[in-house]
């Protein structure tokens, strides 16, 4: 078994981080890239990818060593993982010295089509064999280690699928990989009554774990999101230090936190949760239990759905945002949560990419603007780079006939800045007025006097785009 390097505690990277590493620039060992958040498309699952190159030798320059966990290839569906993504995270892995690549263990969509959110597998044998077979795919497209993810799953668990940490350990065991253990996704699903916690843990072949994921949460109508918003709950750091000390072969720490969370922490808070991350792993693998793995239930009865039907009703339940058509009715509630999930992850992208626009039409239609975008998240399934979501929202706002000319510059500003992303050459905007007191009046959250005549000819440089890249790509 592959016996991952002992590499210590790190974080999730965005460019929110970097005002702490200048800070305390020792205080980390490791940081943990999700390259397709750096990364362009032609197409969200069929490419050509490419990277944003300036972003990534940003990244690759930093002092600590790195992890390459990817957040576009989840392997517990029929979407095979794709030889262009493959290819693309092979080299980041090499150009990183990543030991291991991580993936979820998770679904996404069908072959086909995206349902904007990382939903849970079928926990059955064919579920069991479906993700082997997409594990050594990956594992010899990437060429590296690879550990999948536990994962949160807001939907309880049917009585023919089969207990979730015996699902891991079957999926971990028969595709001989590590295990990527998310103990506040498992925190998640034991406060949302999925799984008891310590059972579920008990089941998890301890020596395959090779890193852990920390993180903290909120409620949202009695749900607790895994929405990486702070520091995690007293109870889940406690029980975090007892599982940690008893994994032998856990090689890093990681812990993610958005960075629109991250902008808004006190120094002090994120200080306390670095150093609380340094104590908990000078006490891992110090203590070894000999009880584990045990089965704890019998097997359960035969499937009632397929892998293909499973994901054919969770895909179009959380992109149309309409659960009838599932047939579990009891899920229904939690597939509405997940869509809208799925929606206002959406809506972030699309307002980093395209932040005057999106500002200027809640300020122009207020709810009908956020109207407009839910009627286009039902037109077009989620397109997952922020670039090819921005330019397909432009697309059809044109089709809808918007023909207010500031709109329209504001639209075509946006864009050029997308553009840039993969072009060289200036961008010309043609602007239908002296943008300053436009820009100058959205940053104030006021809606502009429309602009006066003549028409400004504004010129876009390349250099412009490179520091706002990774914060406009988005995040798993």
């Amino acid at each position: 078994m592959f016996q991952p390097p002992k590499l210590g505690i790190g974080m999730i990277f965005s460019a929110a981080l970097d005002p702490f590493l200048r800070r305390r620039p020792d205080a980390l060992d490791v940081l943990e890239i999700e390259p397709q958040t750096l990364w362009l498309a032609e197409d969200a699952i069929a490419g050509p990818f490419a990277e944003y190159r300036p972003a990534m030798e940003a990244f690759a320059a930093l002092p600590q060593a790195k992890l390459v966990h990817s957040v576009g290839v989840p392997l517990g569906g029929r979407r095979k993982p794709s030889p262009g993504q493959m290819a693309l995270l092979r080299e980041t892995a090499q150009r990183l010295d990543s030991p291991w690549v991580s993936e979820h263990l998770s679904i996404a969509g069908t072959p086909h089509r995206s349902a904007g959110f990382l939903l849970p597998p079928l926990q059955t044998d064919e579920g069991v064999a479906t993700a082997v077979e997409n594990i050594a795919a990956f594992r010899a497209g990437v060429g590296r280690p690879i550990a999948v993810e536990t994962g949160v799953a807001y939907l309880k668990r049917k009585p023919f699928e089969m207990p979730d940490g015996e699902f891991l350990a079957q999926v971990a065991e028969q595709a001989q990989c590590g295990l990527l253990l998310d103990l506040h996704n498992l925190w998640c699903n034991h406060c949302n009554g999925r799984i008891d916690f310590d059972e579920t843990l008990a089941q998890i072949p301890f020596d395959r774990v090779w890193e852990v994921h920390l993180a903290g949460g909120d409620d949202m109508g009695g749900v607790w999101l895994d929405s990486h918003s702070g520091p995690m709950p007293d109870a889940l750091a406690a029980r975090a230090r007892e599982v940690i000390a008893e994994l032998p072969n856990l090689g890093a720490i990681n812990f993610e936190i958005y960075d629109t969370f991250l902008e808004r922490l006190e120094p002090a808070v994120f200080d306390t949760i670095v150093d609380g991350l340094r104590a908990i792993w000078d006490g891992a693998g110090q203590s070894r239990s000999d009880t584990r793995p045990v089965d704890l239930r019998g097997a359960p009865p035969a499937p009632e759905t397929t892998v293909e039907a499973w994901e054919d009703s969770l895909t179009l339940s959380v992109w149309t945002a309409d659960p009838t058509g599932h047939p579990w009715p009891e899920d229904h509630p939690l597939l509405s949560l997940y869509a809208f999930l799925a929606r206002s992850f959406r809506g972030s992208m699309l307002t980093r990419a395209m932040p005057r626009t999106v500002r200027y039409g809640l300020l122009r239609d207020g709810e009908g603007f956020e109207a407009k975008m839910n009627a286009y998240f039902d037109a077009h399934s989620p397109k997952m780079y922020a670039p090819l979501e921005a330019q397909a929202f432009r697309a059809w706002l044109l089709e809808m006939g918007e023909d207010d000319p500031l709109m329209l510059g504001l639209l075509e500003y946006d864009i050029a800045f997308v553009r840039l992303l993969k072009e060289t050459t200036p961008q010309i905007v043609h602007f239908p007025g002296d943008p300053a007191p436009i820009f100058e009046a959205l940053s104030e959250g006021r809606l502009p006097d429309p602009p006066t005549p003549p028409a400004w000819e504004l010129e876009i440089l390349p250099e412009a785009v490179a520091e706002g890249f990774v914060q406009a790509a988005g995040a798993s």
